[in-house]
């Protein structure tokens, strides 16, 4: 992957309410996710706090228009898309979030704000607290629980033709001492009201040492053995395989992603590459590369669909990497004057977010508890004002309640404007704005709604159509791997009635395929 930044540090997000606090999607100790119940459907003329063990009259359904066709977010078009945002479609609850932290220290658990403000009570039953982290996202806790080791026909490492000490079982006991590594970094992506997972969590028998010795057999020699690579890299957590980066360089002193980059080349390579990347990392780069090639989907896809504290470690990773401020570049190189300003305002990561007892407090009194009704009857006449109210459009009113509001505050005003006016959201922004600016408010009320569909509809603009847009399907894959991958790929099933399994593996080919369904599973 031509540019690609190599050795990048190995931290992960850094927390947003503490350093002791954590709230990543729980993983299971199967590999197999277990489906959760099914989502509620929430209509446009339905109050949210219904869904949710709150009453709330019903609105009058006001809107006889047809449903638009779903909007471009990159380029790719797909008129007409089964889960379309526009007038009278059901959208599940709302998005953002992950789940409660494990007790650290002997301390009671404690509960989180958390993406995107997240105040749905969850459709899902309570998980019981796990006890592993990963993927820079909670506090690393050494040694793993005990396992049974593997069985001695293929071990750990069933594709790894090395010492029988170390490839055809359990390490042996000197690669098993837990030694000093990195500690993982608590997640930004705190416990909300919703439950998400994602298809790859740390291992239970981790390694490094282990790992290390393994991956430079797999490169020994002429040849490569990639299926040895894929089996260590895409079962390893991202915060595992920073560790791995470390240990690699001090075991042989090479640096092992330039080593595998000298070994792999095409999707695969790249693939590879942003796997062993932390997250931030990874994500600053990919606006780099946006930003130079006038890609207006991947800017949107990024910085309108993070938090907080996810916005920082990007900003702040760009300027370690480049030099160079990210807010600047976007004010230099973006075109239009709405869309740019959405972006300038979506990197000052200021958004309002709840605090850990607003959480507590929607979980046990409901979600009206911490909506401010009033607040967003006024937003809802202020949009009005500034659109359809008006000749013209009120351009920096839309960005003020888009940019500052939470996401649950912003769904609450989408209901009083509906009930007031008997208009979706959707269907305003169509006819007050265009271009860029138009798809990105398309990009905030989508996520607003469900966060999964919209990475599930981006997955299938990447793959159908002619030709693949591989970079958009490596990032989305890799990026939610350990965050929502799971839900998105039920999202996935629902809107196209095809596994993304099925459709990623029939448009990709060789190692390339074997990775991203190594992590998609």
């Amino acid at each position: 992957m031509s540019g690609y930044p190599y050795g990048n540090p190995g931290s992960g997000y850094p927390p947003q309410y503490g350093s002791g606090n954590s709230g990543y999607p729980n993983y299971t100790q199967d590999s197999g996710f277990q489906s959760q119940p099914p989502m509620p459907s929430y209509n446009d003329n339905q109050s949210c706090a219904s869904l949710y063990g709150t009453p709330a009259p019903p609105m009058p359904n006001n809107m006889n228009y047809p449903s638009g066709p779903y909007d471009s977010y990159g380029g790719n078009q797909m008129p007409n898309a089964p889960y379309n945002m526009g007038g009278g479609s059901n959208y599940p609850p709302p998005p953002l979030g992950g789940q409660p932290s494990q007790p650290m220290f002997n301390q009671p658990p404690q509960q989180f704000g958390g993406y995107g403000n997240s105040q749905y009570q969850s459709p899902y039953p309570p998980q019981p607290p796990q006890q592993l982290g990963g993927y820079g996202n909670s506090q690393y806790q050494a040694p793993y629980p005990p396992q049974p080791p593997p069985s001695s026909s293929g071990g750990m490492y069933p594709n790894v033709q090395g010492p029988a000490s170390y490839g055809g079982g359990a390490p042996p006991p000197s690669y098993q001492q837990p030694g000093f590594y990195p500690q993982e970094q608590p997640s930004i992506l705190l416990a909300s009201l919703e439950q998400y997972q994602g298809t790859v969590s740390p291992s239970a028998t981790f390694n490094a040492e282990a790992d290390c010795h393994a991956l430079s057999q797999a490169m020994k020699g002429a040849g490569t053995n990639e299926r040895a690579l894929i089996d260590i890299i895409a079962n390893r957590s991202n915060a595992q395989r920073q560790q791995i980066k470390l240990q690699y360089k001090t075991m042989f002193g090479v640096d092992l992603v330039k080593q595998i980059g000298g070994e792999l080349s095409g999707h695969f390579k790249e693939t590879m590459t942003a796997l062993f990347d932390a997250p931030a990392s990874y994500e600053a780069w990919s606006l780099h590369q946006a930003l130079s090639n006038g890609k207006e989907g991947t800017l949107r896809e990024i910085l309108l669909t993070r938090a907080n504290a996810e916005i920082r470690a990007i900003v702040d990773a760009y300027k370690r990497m480049y030099n160079k401020d990210l807010e600047h570049e976007i004010s230099h190189r973006v075109r239009g004057k709405d869309f740019k300003r959405m972006l300038v305002s979506a990197v000052q990561a200021n958004r309002e977010e709840l605090s850990p007892q607003q959480i507590q407090q929607a979980r046990q009194s409901g979600i009206e508890s911490v909506i401010d009704r009033n607040r967003a009857r006024q937003d809802a006449a202020d949009l009005y004002k500034a659109g359809a109210g008006k000749m013209g459009t009120d351009e920096k009113t839309f960005n003020a309640i888009f940019a500052r509001r939470s996401y649950y505050q912003l769904r609450a005003t989408f209901e009083e404007y509906q009930r007031k006016h008997g208009k979706d959201i959707a269907q305003v922004v169509r006819s007050e704005f265009s271009g860029d600016a138009e798809d990105a408010y398309l990009v905030l009320i989508t996520c607003i709604r469900d966060r999964p569909s919209f990475f599930a509809e981006r997955l299938h603009k990447a793959i159908t159509g002619l030709g693949t847009r591989d970079s958009t399907l490596i990032r989305v894959i890799v990026s939610r791997s350990e965050i929502d991958l799971a839900q998105i790929k039920q999202r996935y099933q629902q809107m196209y009635h095809r596994s993304l399994a099925q459709d990623v593996g029939g448009d990709t080919s060789g190692d390339y395929k074997r990775i991203l369904l190594a992590i998609v599973k």
